[in-house]
């Protein structure tokens, strides 16, 4: 009986281990994502922005890469693909690569939304102007 007692303890405390380990190794890979979607549309932010000064097309295409980047750690966070707010991105994508002279020629909105979203990486000013840009585009 006392065998009995003492492996059910002994895997008891292993099982409590495992659970802590993974939930700790959770929320390190939230952080991770966290600081990705933070640096990444930081740095489509600072594209964009020398872009519209500069109308370099290299700044423009590593803009959109970064802004991809940020879609995809966003996406990972999430972890639900029918997110609005990460739809809006993906539409906003969409008309980045299919439509670029569309973007282009409204940089400035685009640059004042992810602006928001520079400071907060979910902030619902940022994906709510984003959304009215992408019915900008889709009007123009």
């Amino acid at each position: 009986m006392k065998k009995k007692f003492v492996i059910i303890a002994v895997v008891i405390v292993l099982l409590s281990v495992a659970c802590v380990s993974l939930f700790q190794y959770g929320s390190f890979k939230n952080e991770k994502l966290e600081v990705m979607c933070k640096s990444s549309i930081n740095s489509a932010l600072e594209h964009f922005e020398e872009y519209s000064s500069s109308a370099k097309e290299s700044d423009y295409i590593a803009g959109v890469a970064e802004f991809r980047t940020y879609m995809t750690a966003y996406l990972c966070l999430n972890d639900s693909s029918g997110d609005t707010d990460y739809l809006w991105c993906n539409i906003l994508y969409g008309y980045m690569t299919l439509s670029p002279e569309k973007v282009k020629s409204n940089v400035s909105d685009l640059v004042t939304a992810l602006g928001y979203l520079a400071e907060d990486y979910d902030h619902p000013n940022g994906f709510n102007l984003i959304h009215n840009l992408n019915n900008q585009l889709m009007f123009d």
